[in-house]
């Protein structure tokens, strides 16, 4: 982690690029989240492939979730404020990485993005499925309850990544439905049978791997 907090500051020295680019091959990837990497390559964005090599190695061991996921990633203005005062990452940062990470040990997975309307998101992966989410449609409104009444698969599980505001009423799910709330509000929408969890934590994913098992 403090490697990649200071690859900026190691550019900005002029250390020699062989011996960053050697540290991020070996470094521990176990208890990283994509975001940090988004963090990282936000900075230095020339960099942006090496950082996204190390990236998806912390993404290669992780537990699976089996069966059909369909992910709900808000883009609406509103995830594009700070998410906190002491962090110069965004809501929508957040929310992207966990996209990234999910992409990787779902065993099948729809995504979409929603603000004013709902958009199915290419299949990609890594810093390409950041910038196809984020690119999708402009940050506006928050129709969560349009979106989910208009999503059409069949599923096993709904992951949505908002911040939890909405203009209208939000439906039940068809499935295993969970709320990730990236900004720290205590109140939001995801309540009655969805799973909600509230404040971004680098431990929501393990939570819902551990939660399963019990239906395993």
């Amino acid at each position: 982690l403090a490697l990649l907090c200071n690859l900026r500051n190691m550019y900005l020295a002029d250390v020699d690029e062989k011996l960053i680019f050697e540290a991020l091959d070996r470094m521990n990837t176990e208890k990283i989240l994509p975001f940090r990497f988004i963090a990282a390559a936000r900075h230095i964005p020339h960099w942006e492939s090496k950082v996204e090599r190390a990236m998806m190695k912390c993404l290669e061991d992780k537990e699976k979730l089996t069966g059909k996921t369909v992910l709900l990633v808000d883009v609406s203005g509103s995830m594009d404020s700070e998410l906190s005062s002491k962090s110069d990452l965004t809501r929508c940062d957040a929310a992207n990485g966990l996209a990234i990470l999910l992409r990787e040990i779902c065993e099948e997975v729809a995504i979409y993005s929603f603000s004013n309307r709902l958009v199915r998101i290419p299949d990609r992966h890594g810093f390409a499925l950041r910038d196809a989410i984020r690119n999708s449609q402009e940050h506006m409104g928050t129709h969560l309850g349009k979106a989910l009444n208009s999503i059409e698969d069949n599923y096993d599980r709904i992951i949505v990544i908002t911040d939890e505001q909405s203009v209208d009423p939000i439906p039940n799910p068809k499935g295993r439905g969970y709320m990730l709330n990236v900004a720290s509000y205590q109140n939001g929408v995801g309540y009655g049978p969805w799973i909600h969890i509230d404040g971004f934590s680098e431990a929501i994913i393990d939570y819902i791997i551990e939660y399963e098992k019990q239906y395993n």
